[in-house]
């Protein structure tokens, strides 16, 4: 379990350690080659922080630096919610769909649902249901009413559930599908399902 800074002093004293880590590989490597995911944690820290512009700032640069990454559920929850705080709704959503599909468990969780698990493929401990149990105490606590309502209706609009429901469909064949070529297209298939966000 990570150990969270207990003061925004000590808040913002991890956030400078850890960016000016990033900052030190890639002058170094010319490249950011983060094995241990500081650039994942940064996102709960400003979260938990609170500060609007730092984050902003912080997506920004992630978004250049790491174009392709897949990221992790808790950090596509902080970055989808400092989105909602900033007034970015459309991101924001987007984000939110991406945190859902990353991990199914995560959302319900928060809002208080009881949820089994999938009867589907699961292809990394990230999307196993046990992942809510890293979800630090410290970024449920900063989660407000209003991020709760918001995170409520976008779950239950008719657009996420059809995109999470194919993507349980997708995911329970590809538990059981051994050709190649049909894993393929359903791949596929799953990978373009927020295109219509």
């Amino acid at each position: 379990m990570y150990d969270f800074p207990e003061t925004e002093k000590k808040l913002r004293s991890r956030i400078m350690s850890y960016k000016a880590s990033l900052l030190k590989e890639k002058k170094k490597f010319g490249y950011v080659d983060d094995g241990s995911g500081k650039r994942y944690l940064l996102f709960s820290l400003y979260f938990v922080l609170n500060d609007l512009r730092e984050a902003k700032d912080y997506i920004q640069w992630y978004e250049k630096e790491f174009p392709d990454d897949i990221g992790e559920p808790i950090q596509k929850l902080c970055w989808a919610l400092s989105l909602r705080r900033m007034g970015d709704q459309l991101e924001a959503k987007k984000m939110l769909a991406e945190t859902m599909l990353s991990n199914l468990y995560i959302i319900p969780k928060l809002l208080g649902r009881e949820i089994e698990e999938y009867d589907m493929w699961h292809s990394s401990s990230d999307q196993n249901i046990e992942y809510f149990g890293y979800l630090p105490k410290e970024v449920t606590d900063s989660i407000t009413e209003a991020d709760v309502q918001w995170l409520r209706q976008q779950y239950d609009s008719h657009e996420l559930q059809h995109i999470r429901q194919r993507h349980i469909e997708i995911y329970h064949k590809l538990k059981s599908t051994k050709d190649i070529d049909e894993r393929k297209r359903l791949l596929s298939e799953s990978n373009s399902l927020l295109n219509a966000l």
